[in-house]
């Protein structure tokens, strides 16, 4: 039935086409072949939108196959082409390389068997047969209006059976056009979702197929999870270590929100700050700010570690550490993080001793400049209300400086790497030991936790890999690729001059 019902759309898409092709040559537009009349009292299209034997509009089905039907007007409106191969290269992602996803290798595979199936329509009478062996690579976009356009360079094998026999390989171009024909709604009457509906009763036949739903249902509520732990239930006390030189209005912000977030909601939490000398005037303030808060609340859970030396990521989480007992829950988190009490719930249910470690992916915010916006810094509620959309920020899925794991588990895996001094990379090098390692790492994006952004300042001094990589996040940082196109045309003569000057 399915695919009768895909041969009635295609000869309908044909009849518009036929009828847009008509009507043009006897001088009419496609677009206002609705209120078209062929002659006085004969509509072309009698029934009306909406209505029950409207027959479709022509200015969308008709249009003739071609790789240029959609006419980009603003530099939004221009389709973007996506490569396939063995992967997925995509402009839609920060990183642009992926796996091809299960719903467009089944768009494929249909596209191939129709264009097989038309290729060897007339084998019998040829001699000869041609069978598929592989998309070598391909092009596709996707108009939300008319369809799907793909470009396929497709290996195939030419077998001809009559007169002089041979197979050989061959290559083909196919270009190929789906055409969306509407939305169809079927509506249902008394579906009975199992988690709604009540059980039926014994004298009243079950369908075969809601048998085979209630059997798949009860065997997934018999495996058990992944993982058995009573984190969450009872509540196990994470300890934050928090390395801060300088910096004072954002930790200002930080003590605010964890204040609101932590104390006052009674979560089981400690903060340990590993504050550093080097800065002296936010040094004294925001002790001022950590000595307040312990004297505001006697159970706070907040001490502080003074620390007089270099500053060094990896160095101050070492120092935190050695406050924890063996097995305690650590989270190394950073003064720019904004969370909430659903990010704790995911550091308990995501982290096990023995068992894995978690290192969630966070959303990062662009530079407000270029989105015309200013962040207050001290309104930590500001950022949790913050859109988590492609224009306001991307997710860092290559920042591993955020991670939640037992102390035991770090010891086993050797800790950071002390040696590594100025920006970046010791997050990198202990991600790489806990891949190696027998632990699972969950992954995961967590929209509750939000990097709001501060400029970063790379360092002359460092090493090429260190460097290289402090100008990579500096760049991702700064605005989001429309937003980056936008302001490139804008300024496009400047960019031109740029060899000159």
């Amino acid at each position: 039935m399915a695919l009768k019902i895909q041969n009635y759309q295609q000869e309908t898409i044909d009849l518009h086409r036929g009828i847009a092709s008509a009507m043009a040559e006897l001088g009419y537009r496609i677009d206002h072949l609705q209120e078209v009349s062929l002659v006085e009292g004969l509509r072309l299209f009698p029934e009306e939108r909406g209505s029950e034997g409207y027959l479709g509009d022509t200015s969308l089905l008709g249009l003739p196959q071609s790789l240029t039907r959609q006419k980009p007007t603003t530099l939004d409106d221009v389709l973007d082409w996506e490569f396939i191969s063995k992967s997925l290269y995509s402009y839609k992602d920060l990183n642009p390389r992926r796996r091809i996803g299960s719903s467009l290798k089944e768009g494929l595979g249909d596209v191939v068997r129709d264009i097989m199936e038309l290729i060897n329509s007339y084998s019998k009478q040829r001699g000869r047969v041609i069978d598929f062996k592989e998309i070598l690579y391909g092009y596709w976009r996707l108009d939300p209006v008319h369809g799907v356009d793909l470009i396929l360079d497709l290996l195939l094998v030419y077998r001809k059976y009559r007169g002089h026999k041979m197979t050989v390989q061959v290559r083909r171009h196919a270009y190929v056009q789906q055409t969306f024909t509407g939305i169809s709604v079927r509506e249902v009457k008394n579906f009975d979702f199992p988690h709604i509906s009540q059980r039926p009763s014994s004298t009243q036949a079950v369908p075969v197929h809601r048998k085979i739903v209630n059997q798949i249902i009860s065997t997934f509520e018999q495996i058990p999870p992944i993982f058995h732990s009573d984190n969450v239930t009872k509540k196990e006390t994470i300890n934050f270590i928090l390395p801060l030189s300088g910096r004072h209005e954002i930790f200002k912000r930080f003590l605010k929100m964890y204040e609101e977030v932590c104390i006052k909601q009674g979560e089981e939490t400690r903060l340990f700050v590993i504050l550093y000398t080097e800065k002296v005037e936010d040094f004294n303030r925001s002790s001022v700010l950590i000595e307040n808060i312990q004297r505001k609340y006697s159970s706070s859970g907040v001490t502080v570690m003074t620390v007089n030396e270099t500053f060094t990521r990896a160095r101050a989480l070492e120092h935190g550490l050695k406050l924890l007992a063996h097995d305690d829950l650590t989270l190394f988190i950073d003064v720019d993080i904004v969370f909430d009490t659903k990010s704790l719930l995911r550091i308990r249910q995501n982290t096990v001793k023995d068992k894995s470690i978690y290192f969630p992916i966070v959303y990062s915010l662009y530079n407000p400049k270029l989105l015309n916006k200013s962040y207050p810094l001290d309104d930590y509620a500001f950022f949790n209300s913050a859109i988590v959309d492609e224009d306001n920020g991307f997710w860092r899925q290559f920042g591993f400086g955020i991670v939640s794991l037992y102390k035991s588990d770090y010891v086993t895996l050797g800790g950071l790497n002390l040696l590594i001094s100025g920006w970046g990379s010791e997050d990198v090098t202990f991600y790489d030991e806990a891949i190696k390692s027998k632990l699972k790492i969950v992954r995961s994006v967590d929209p509750s936790l939000i990097h709001v952004y501060h400029s970063i300042d790379c360092d002359i001094n460092l090493d090429v890999f260190q460097r290289n990589m402090c100008l990579g996040t500096q760049a991702s940082m700064l605005g989001s690729l429309k937003q980056l196109q936008k302001l490139y045309k804008k300024y496009e003569y400047l960019f031109k001059n740029l060899g000159t000057w």
